[in-house]
């Protein structure tokens, strides 16, 4: 900020006319300047500091704006499209599953009226011929007996298997990685806005989705990698033989990169894959595969990053939005 101006006289001459006579010195830009120009100097800093009050203002009208439409961001309407296919997808998997339990028990029911009926008719002939004498009601308590606990057996072993490797529902998770931009804007009069200022932000949202325990944890579109997990829950490595990694960009479809035969993820592990070169600066506790072939990533306001499976399923997903500032 500029400071008081001196009132002492100096042999300094006018930087705006470059009279030598009554110049006055600026303590803030370190100019001189005489009586007639440190009055149009100083109007000089009053306008920019009404620019300043000015960009404040926009920023936080552009602020309320965006508070108002808070709603409206297109990743509400995904998470609300994924909770819906999600509830869809459960309501089918729950009628499925109530329609074969219903079967078995049925089964099992019918098996049993069905032995219940033979031993019926027995009971019924031995009565109506008399013919019927202490081991044969032994045999018949038994026989009662046996199906008794045939039933139960049958009900007890009906089991539900958690089988979280195919799962129907993929889980998204919401990310906010602000991302940096080196800026310097320099105003007319020698004046720096914002000197101070070394980088201006933009929003970058993602959401995650996957099945499994593999997933996509991060998708850096500076440095140009994408990091992979195998959390381990099914404590096993992971084959990746015919996986390939898609980016969409702006609709734009482009398949980046197609795992090499037999390669495995280490259960509880992460795999970093860089597209071009390896930075010197980069985590020695992350396997890494480097493909020095591809060619820099297409760049856009909606990315989606796919790793899909040698049955040419989804198993992982990262969808990431951008909006300048």
């Amino acid at each position: 900020m500029t400071s008081a101006l001196s009132n002492s006289f100096s042999k300094k001459s006018c930087s705006k006319c470059d009279k030598g006579t009554g110049a006055f010195s600026c303590d803030g830009c370190q100019q001189s300047f005489c009586l007639k120009h440190v009055a149009e100097h100083r109007q000089e800093l009053i306008s920019e500091m009404d620019n300043i009050a000015l960009e404040h203002d926009l920023i936080n009208a552009d602020l309320c704006s965006r508070t108002e439409k808070q709603s409206e961001h297109g990743l509400f309407e995904r998470i609300d499209q994924w909770e819906k296919e999600s509830i869809s997808k459960i309501e089918q998997v729950a009628h499925e599953s109530r329609t074969i339990l219903n079967g078995i028990l049925d089964g099992i029911i019918n098996h049993g009226r069905t032995a219940l009926n033979e031993l019926l008719q027995k009971f019924q002939r031995a009565r109506e011929h008399d013919d019927f004498f202490e081991n044969d009601l032994v045999r018949w308590k038994q026989d009662l007996k046996q199906l008794r606990a045939e039933i139960e057996c049958m009900t007890n072993n009906i089991n539900m298997i958690d089988d979280s490797s195919s799962s129907v529902i993929r889980f998204i998770k919401i990310m906010h990685t602000p991302t940096m931009i080196n800026t310097e804007t320099t105003w007319p009069g020698n004046f720096t806005w914002f000197s101070d200022m070394k980088a201006l932000f933009y929003d970058r949202s993602q959401i995650t989705l996957f099945r499994g325990s593999i997933s996509i944890i991060k998708v850096n579109n500076i440095n140009q990698y994408i990091d992979i997990e195998n959390d381990g829950r099914m404590e096993q490595d992971q084959n990746m033989s015919g996986w390939i990694l898609r980016r969409d960009t702006d609709r734009k479809t482009k398949i980046i990169y197609k795992f090499p035969e037999n390669f495995r993820i280490k259960s509880q592990s992460t795999l970093r894959i860089y597209f071009g070169k390896k930075p010197n600066t980069d985590e020695d506790n992350k396997e890494t595969i480097v493909n020095e072939d591809s060619k820099p990533w297409d760049v856009g306001s909606h990315i989606v990053t796919y790793l899909i499976d040698n049955n040419s399923e989804e198993r992982a997903s990262i969808v990431q939005t951008c909006v300048s500032m």
